[in-house]
């Protein structure tokens, strides 16, 4: 019996596993997949993992060299250990759970998606206007992508977005990409302010991002109350 995986695994998204196998008398192909550090066991029913092949009822197996596959949707990423077995028919009704005559394992490291933000203003915003905030977001699974805008401090942007409820603005889901997101910022008064970008997974709850990016945005004072201000300054002389 043999093993393989197709394309790299990724979390989230579905990749197809394998087998072939060959024996001379009827058999019943089992397929596991193993959490990080745990060893395949001697057998189906002895085994920790989670069960990719249905059960067999009816099935009087398989001989000859014969072949199967079936999908794999990685809910995390990590190292996992496919595990394979043949095992002859139990019986009639419960077919599963007979004698093991051949088994296999494969390795595989689970990588997280690729995620890309950056974050613009198309043109450099004035104090007391409204200006439009871009956000380009790439993604390979799909994700909630999030952006705050905030007073600039020592910290920064906030670990994640759970920690802050007002502020947010883009709220939304991409898959693929690069996608374009678009705000209008309401006009800020002078001061110094920080948008940051989050991408999380849709279960996530906005506790553990997987990319984030920021941008400080730096608001002088209006060109026209400097104006203003050096006119009365003469007029007063």
């Amino acid at each position: 019996m043999a093993l393989t995986i197709a394309p790299e695994p990724v979390a989230n998204l579905t990749s197809l596993v394998s087998y072939t196998a060959s024996s001379e008398e009827g058999t019943l192909a089992v397929v596991a997949v193993n959490n990080p550090s745990v060893p395949c066991a001697a057998d189906p029913e002895a085994d920790q993992g989670r069960t990719l092949t249905p059960g067999h009822i009816f099935d009087p197996g398989q001989f000859g060299t014969f072949s199967g596959s079936l999908n794999y949707t990685p809910a995390t990423p990590g190292a996992y250990t496919l595990c394979g077995w043949l095992e002859i028919p139990a019986g009639l009704i419960e077919t599963d759970g007979g004698p093991v005559t051949a088994s296999a394992s494969l390795p595989i490291s689970v990588r997280g998606p690729r995620i890309s933000l950056a974050l613009s203003f198309p043109r450099h915003p004035d104090p007391g206007r409204t200006f439009t905030l871009h956000l380009i977001a790439t993604t390979e699974a799909t994700r909630e992508v999030v952006v705050e805008a905030l007073p600039l401090t020592r910290r920064g942007c906030p670990v994640n977005y759970a920690a802050e409820e007002e502020g947010r603005l883009i709220d939304q889901t991409v898959t693929g990409g690069p996608s374009t997101l678009t705000s209008n910022v309401a006009p800020l008064r002078p001061g110094n302010y920080v948008f940051c970008a989050y991408a999380d997974p849709l279960d996530d709850e906005g506790l553990a991002p997987e990319a984030t990016a920021k941008l400080v945005l730096r608001l002088g004072q209006p060109a026209h109350s400097k104006h203003k201000s050096s006119r009365s300054r003469r007029a007063r002389r």
